[in-house]
């Protein structure tokens, strides 16, 4: 058992304290002298607890603690004490003076002067969470709720985007369960990679160009996605048949939340000498054509190699013949099927 360590006098920098001037922080000094009464080992003696409390407070509050019923009556306890001195102070109890308008407020600050890389994303991050934190706790507002407020700062392209990736690096959500600012944060962190690069240009994101029986297609990369996915558009474009009976939940950053369409089964991908045969989730409306996540890396024993230019390459090992092929990867492009007719887009 620790040896008990001796209550910190007033005067001591490590002393619970609190001004009577701000009812607000009273609770936090219950909350010090909490961890002081531990270390000391009294915080099971109810009557030393109500007593030792004292020695850290002015003259006049000390006057009027123990005039408490509850401070004089020794079959009370220390909660009881507790509970009956903060019904004295209004202001303990009383909720944040920041509301939704004050988060309202920081996002409007943030729209206007932009979200360009992780720095600024940082500053905001930092002051959204200050205030939202407050309103969820008082349940002012929801998980979800706050979350749509998080990214409203980003244009809508960038909003797409990170819904892809927070849709397939965490498809365990429930429906109508909430992402945290810290799952959100390193989500756009990620976008923002390159501190140099424009958040709406999101040139971090790159891709590769497969093809699927004659056809090209353009293929996002992204190792902290944990499937295989392709457009509904793009997989009519292929013909490609899928399993409808195989399905996942996608959640947006809003708490909107939707499913996948299917699973269509080994899908041929070619990559140069390469052949894959993957399986692939069929999603509606997303904003790529084919988004090559873990599995795929896994099956062609995927090796990433980055340059101080900004240059990648990627080189696949099939997993049949064994043959290997680098390919540079490319700035990603906009998703080449049309959503009315399936047909490839003009460049």
């Amino acid at each position: 058992m620790a040896t008990p360590i001796p209550l910190p006098s007033r005067n001591e920098r490590k002393a619970p304290k609190w001004d009577s001037q701000y009812e607000e922080q009273l609770p936090t000094f219950f909350e010090e002298f909490k961890t002081v009464a531990k270390d000391a080992a009294i915080d099971s003696d109810d009557v030393k607890m109500k007593k030792e409390s004292l020695r850290y407070v002015d003259a006049k509050t000390m006057r009027f603690w123990r005039s408490l019923d509850t401070f004089e009556d020794n079959t009370k306890t220390w909660k009881d004490f507790k509970m009956e001195v903060l019904s004295n102070y209004p202001g303990a109890e009383q909720l944040p003076k920041t509301t939704t308008e004050t988060l309202k407020k920081v996002v409007a600050k943030y729209t206007k002067s932009g979200v360009r890389d992780s720095q600024e994303l940082a500053e905001y991050h930092r002051e959204f969470a200050t205030v939202a934190k407050s309103l969820t706790k008082h349940g002012i507002l929801s998980g979800v709720q706050v979350a749509g407020y998080y990214v409203q700062v980003f244009p809508d392209s960038v909003r797409a985007q990170l819904n892809m990736r927070l849709q397939f690096q965490h498809t365990g959500k429930k429906k109508g369960e909430a992402y945290s600012l810290a799952e959100l944060k390193s989500a756009v962190d990620f976008l923002l990679t390159d501190a140099n690069t424009s958040l709406i240009d999101s040139l971090s994101i790159r891709g590769i160009n497969a093809t699927i029986g004659e056809r090209s297609v353009h293929c996002v990369t992204d190792s902290g996605c944990s499937i295989v996915a392709m457009s509904d558009t793009a997989c009519n474009a292929f013909g490609i048949a899928f399993d409808p009976g195989r399905t996942i939940p996608l959640q947006s950053a809003n708490g909107e939340t939707d499913w996948t369409l299917g699973v269509a089964k080994d899908v041929p991908f070619r990559f140069g000498e390469v052949l894959a045969f993957l399986q692939v989730h069929i999603v509606p409306s997303p904003a790529y054509d084919v988004l090559l996540g873990r599995p795929f890396e896994v099956l062609t024993q995927a090796h990433i190699r980055n340059f101080l230019s900004g240059d990648q390459h990627f080189t696949l090992t099939d997993p049949n013949s064994h043959k290997t092929v680098t390919i540079p990867t490319i700035p990603r492009e906009p998703p080449r099927y049309c959503k009315g007719d399936s047909r490839e887009r003009r460049k």
